[in-house]
């Protein structure tokens, strides 16, 4: 299961990055506005991995309850 998420996250990637490409070619986003868009936009991405990269949707949550050690 492990390759197939590899696979996966490379060919993310590798869309992501031809889609940032073909995207760049609109005269749009060659104003500075679309400079400011596209700025806010990685921003957002980067934003979001960070405060979000660490959780886990595949992990099942224990059943137990665990305890705290300092309430005794």
């Amino acid at each position: 299961m492990n390759v197939l998420y590899s696979i996966l996250y490379v060919i993310a990637v590798i869309g992501l990055l031809l889609a940032a490409v073909l995207f760049s070619e609109n005269q749009l986003l060659r104003s500075p506005t679309g400079v400011l868009m596209l700025f806010g936009a990685g921003l957002f991405a980067s934003l979001g991995f960070l405060l979000f990269g660490h959780t886990r949707f595949d992990e099942q949550p224990s059943s137990e309850q665990d305890e705290n050690p300092l309430r005794s």
